[in-house]
């Protein structure tokens, strides 16, 4: 049996759920000022305060949302997620047609789109960002993403022929990843030249990174898609969100993400700034460590335990004062290919207690470590908190381990975290994006393996059939739920601290891009 939502269009799914549970939590707020700009009028500024820098300045690199929505102000993807097309991926840099059930030809939208540095964009510059991932030496985290395209071949100067080893429906999801970058400039700067002054052919052009401080960027007065109403883009590295807040309502900072719950009316209030809020694809959860020999989360009976030992749903309703959706397994209801049938666990701290004894451990007696970021999610570290204390009521002691952003991340890549850590991912608008990733366990952000969750998850990559993947899907995630393979949590809501001074709506999938904002009327 196939899901309902998967018979109902992404603009629903969207709209039901902004409509419903954002409204609901939010009741009361200013609604936001949509007008945009006069013409011709420009912003001479936009500040967006971030907690942490980017992890490199070169793209197809490293998979980081925060790295990854600077780059995008630079760099322009091949694909994009389409709000005019319920935010699936469509048309940007170009677009790409299916040639036989294992080729496909990307051809660029036009002759005349430029680098910042003058070079003309060329399907040399597809096949160099390929190159560059593709190229074990270079760690890219795009290596195991991009592997099923086997074979990339220049046409002419607009066209890419991509080829797979086995039939691939999703490959508009890893279009929807690649910048491509100037060969002609990497040849004569060196990959360490061009991460200090990268080059894209994006809204923006690159000034100065100052680590630890901001990076500042200018307008591309020539940017090939669309006029640009803002001149200077800087994102200012902030990690304590309390000083990132701070500078909104000083007005030094115009844009912020993840505003705290407690925060909203002060916002709304300060006559600087207003809440946008919206429905995030975002997911976050709790990994239980089971691809690793040492993690005492290899025992299927402990992670049962833990998803019936935490209150998720009093952590919604007190932490995050419902501004949070509860997810019932590994993907939200934003995700058209949601299995509705998988159901969430219950809170029952007495079957959480019976699960660790039939494990063999008496309440008490396990100490686990949870890796946790503060300040990179909405209330990560309350929440963070609250887990543990739900977890040491069944039995389980929880030490939380708080890590900067970037530590986070390589702990998790390298297998350094402890028996548990809290992630986000998104967007998280398909299935293939979320699990193929997340559940195949040599995978860079996995914490799971299962050698038949695996085997599912690579026949549904390659089927071409809709429905036969779906079912597929549905298998998937009834497995991962059954196994207790996270603490599944919850579907975030973003809240954004926007200026009066700014005209810019937020988007379900994250892309906090400026290259649409206007001046405020």
């Amino acid at each position: 049996m196939f899901t309902e939502t998967k018979h109902v269009s992404r603009r629903q799914v969207l709209g039901g759920v902004a409509a419903g549970a954002m409204a609901a939590s939010v009741a009361g707020l200013p609604s936001a000022r949509r007008a945009g700009a006069q013409d011709g009028e420009r912003l001479p500024l936009i500040t967006v305060g971030l907690g942490a820098d980017p992890l490199s300045m070169l793209p197809n690199s490293i998979v980081d949302w925060t790295t990854d929505i600077q780059l995008a102000h630079m760099y322009d993807r091949l694909m994009n997620r389409d709000p005019a097309l319920d935010y699936e991926i469509g048309p940007w840099l170009g677009d790409v047609a299916n040639i036989d059930d294992l080729t496909w030809e990307f051809t660029l939208a036009s002759p005349d789109i430029a680098f910042h540095n003058g070079n003309p964009l060329t399907a040399e510059a597809i096949k160099a960002a390929f190159d560059y991932a593709k190229d074990p030496a270079n760690e890219s985290h795009y290596l195991e993403r991009w592997a099923p395209i086997t074979g990339i071949e220049v046409i002419d100067d607009l066209t890419v022929r991509l080829t797979t080893e086995a039939p691939y429906p999703e490959i508009r999801l890893r279009l929807n990843e690649v910048y491509p970058i100037d060969p002609a400039y990497l040849e004569e700067v060196g990959l360490d030249g061009y991460r200090e002054n990268p080059v894209g052919t994006g809204p923006f052009t690159f000034v100065e990174w100052e680590r630890g401080q901001h990076l500042i960027l200018d307008r591309n007065p020539d940017y090939w898609r669309q006029d640009v109403m803002v001149d200077r883009v800087e994102f200012r590295f902030v990690p304590e969100f309390s000083s990132r807040l701070a500078a909104l309502l000083a007005d030094e900072i115009n844009i912020v993400k993840d505003v705290p719950v407690d925060s909203l009316q002060v916002v709304n209030d300060s006559g600087v700034a207003r809440i946008e809020g919206i429905p995030s694809s975002r997911i976050n959860y709790v990994a239980l460590v089971n691809n690793r020999e040492d993690s005492i989360f290899t025992d299927p009976l402990l992670r049962q335990a833990v998803n019936y030992g935490v209150d998720v749903d009093g952590i919604i309703a007190g932490v995050f004062q419902g501004n949070a959706t509860r997810m019932s397994g590994a993907l939200s209801g934003l995700n058209p290919e949601v299995n509705s049938e998988v159901q969430p666990y219950a809170y029952d701290p007495e079957r959480a207690r019976a699960l660790i004894e039939e494990a063999g451990y008496q309440p008490g007696e396990i100490n686990v470590v949870m890796d946790a970021p503060q300040g990179r999610y909405p209330m990560d570290s309350d929440a963070a908190q609250a887990i543990a204390a739900s977890l040491s009521e069944v039995g389980i002691n929880v030490q939380v381990q708080y890590n900067e952003w970037g530590t986070h991340l390589d702990k998790i890549v390298n297998r350094q975290t402890g028996d548990m850590f809290y992630l986000g991912w998104g967007p998280a608008l398909d299935a293939l994006g979320t699990l193929a990733f997340l559940f195949v366990g040599d995978s860079t952000y996995s914490s799971y393996t299962n050698p038949e969750v695996e085997a599912m998850i690579a026949e549904a990559s390659s089927t071409l059939d809709d429905a036969a993947r779906q079912e597929i899907w549905n298998q998937v995630q009834q497995v991962v739920s059954d196994e207790a393979a996270w603490l599944f949590l919850w579907q975030q809501h973003d809240l954004y601290g926007v200026s009066n001074q700014v005209a810019w709506t937020p988007r379900p999938d994250e892309f906090m891009w400026m290259g649409d904002a206007t001046p405020s009327p």
